[in-house]
């Protein structure tokens, strides 16, 4: 508690300070690109699989509409897990 008031006590100067010492690294755009790429990749695969090579004809189809991208989202969170847990 007592850092709390001495952070408020400093000069509006040296609280910018040290907001801007601390980790403020920006990316670049090629950073993170296979995790953006496990939330693209999903769409792609559902778009090209299913409306452009198979057009859904009964029921079975249209169910299979729904339950394809949920389960390429789910496997594109599990291995995002995945890396995120080896990362620490």
């Amino acid at each position: 508690m007592s850092d709390q008031s001495d952070f408020n006590d400093e000069v509006l100067k040296g609280k910018l300070e040290t907001l801007l010492d601390g980790d403020n690294e920006i990316k670049n755009w090629h950073e993170g690109l296979l995790i953006k790429s496990l939330i693209l990749l999903p769409i792609i695969i559902f778009i090209v699989g299913l409306f452009i090579v198979n057009r859904p004809e009964n029921i079975t189809d249209i169910l299979f509409i729904f339950l394809y991208p949920l389960a390429l989202i789910l496997i594109g969170l599990i291995l995002l897990f995945v890396m995120r847990s080896k990362l620490k």
